[in-house]
């Protein structure tokens, strides 16, 4: 195959993946510039969609196009093309501008039904999220910024903070939406470009801030200060900050006490896993989306067996539309059976613990607390159960190294895969530490 054959089964994997919702969005329209120096790039439309899958894909993306290349590669992501000229198309269209007009317009109303308040599926465990998150698209509260939702990783919290976003734009309000990994790589450039003024203006004088991820300012004393004090003016101007994250505040002493007790004199809400009613929806809803047909039985089966989040549940009806749709089987209980097994592999059936849930048995055991445990020092004492949890966090929760290393103090991939690595290192050659890890999968096992 060539690289442009490579780069379409690269797509091909990555739609059986993801979400279809997640694929449409970030990576349909994506398409090969140039294959340079073992290096694929690949032009996107938007430099926000080139942002989001830089700090959220990327680490998926290169580990599929090795898989199909065979060999060690990278890639690159380029807003393309930059010129406003396609590459390889002799007959420009007579009326560039409306075209582009269109696809902005096109690209604006599938987002708008992707990510909406109005299609997000209600359940006891989220209701309350939602409700704030719609009170908030229609009326700022100071009582309620900033809003603060907290959870597992795939339970809806991104899916709130698009729905706040879209419906606030629908109202012509200045909305910036952005994930806390960006915050601080734009802090970080503003400062050292001596732009830190116009950063402050573009985020404390927009009408709603919603940033995703804040555990990733653990360790980043800056990034903290600044969002303090964002949210402070802000506030006093009766403006709507919106804020996310994987694990609980408590878990987020390390940011400072200030930050986290300005977030908790807003609205703290936590989402938790669906129930099997919520499930059920869940597939009813994001079977519909996608025009697929599936019976009462697929539903119940998926319902029944895919516990850990949303995210997986969506993977799970991606994967039979992509049978659907690209092999012609129609949905039915072996292929839901092979969704499942995509979707969750070979994890047990019964609800799996929570990332925080594990880094609090991990600490316990080990008799350090889960600030210590995200914290910078090396200390053996510290960096083993660190790395166990770093496993435990991929093997039994299925995160992504990105996600465990902003799981983990606001680390990078990198030094989750090592991690992750040390630590099965550590299993085959400590007793000790062996015993310790059972202990832990023993108590994780019970919940």
């Amino acid at each position: 195959m060539n690289s442009d054959q490579h780069w379409r089964a690269v797509l091909g994997e990555l739609e059986l993946q993801m979400s279809q919702a997640s694929f449409d969005t970030w990576l349909r329209d994506s398409r090969l510039v140039a294959f340079e120096d073992n290096v694929f790039i690949i032009g996107v439309e938007s430099g926000f969609i080139k942002d989001w899958l830089d700090t959220r894909l990327r680490v998926t993306v290169e580990r599929t196009l090795v898989g199909i290349v065979g060999r060690k590669t990278s890639v690159s992501f380029v807003v393309w093309p930059e010129s406003g000229e396609a590459i390889d198309t002799p007959n420009k269209p007579i009326f560039p501008d409306v075209i582009a007009s269109k696809n902005k317009n096109q690209q604006a109303a599938l987002k708008e039904r992707l990510y909406s308040l109005d299609n997000f599926v209600v359940g006891p465990e989220n209701r309350l999220a939602h409700a704030a998150s719609k009170a908030v698209s229609e009326k700022f509260d100071p009582a309620q910024s900033p809003l603060f939702l907290y959870g597992d990783v795939g339970l809806g919290k991104t899916h709130l903070l698009s729905g706040i976003k879209n419906a606030c734009e629908e109202q012509g309000l200045n909305v910036q939406m952005l994930a806390a990994e960006n915050f601080t790589n734009e802090l970080v450039f503003s400062i050292r470009s001596g732009g830190a003024e116009m950063f402050r203006e573009k985020y404390r004088s927009c009408d709603v801030l919603l940033v995703d991820d804040i555990q990733f300012f653990v360790g980043k004393k800056s990034s903290s200060e600044e969002l303090l004090h964002t949210i402070d003016q802000m506030h006093s101007s009766n403006l709507q900050v919106v804020l996310t994250s994987n694990i609980s505040l408590d878990s987020l002493i390390p940011l400072g006490r200030r930050l986290c007790s300005r977030i908790e004199a807003g609205l703290v809400v936590q989402i938790t896993r669906p129930s099997y009613k919520t499930r059920k929806k869940i597939v009813w809803s994001k079977a519909s989306t996608r025009g697929l047909d599936v019976t009462e039985d697929i539903v119940v089966y998926l319902a029944e067996n895919i516990c850990s989040s949303v995210r997986a549940l969506e993977g799970a009806v991606n994967h039979l539309d992509a049978r659907s749709r690209l092999l012609g089987q129609p949905a039915s209980l072996s292929s839901a059976s092979a969704a499942t097994r995509q979707a969750v592999g070979s994890m047990s059936s019964s609800t799996p613990a929570t990332s925080d849930h594990i880094i609090k048995i991990v600490a316990s055991e080990f008799k350090v607390t889960s600030g210590e445990l995200r914290g910078k020092s090396r200390a053996r004492r510290f960096t083993a159960p660190r790395q166990l949890a770093m496993l435990l966090l991929k093997d039994t929760v299925g995160c992504s190294l990105s996600e465990i290393g902003a799981l983990m103090g606001g680390r990078d991939h990198t030094t989750a895969r090592y991690g992750c690595s040390k630590a099965r290192e550590l299993l085959s050659c400590d007793d000790i530490f062996k015993s310790k890890a059972d202990d832990v999968r023993k108590i994780l096992n019970k919940h």
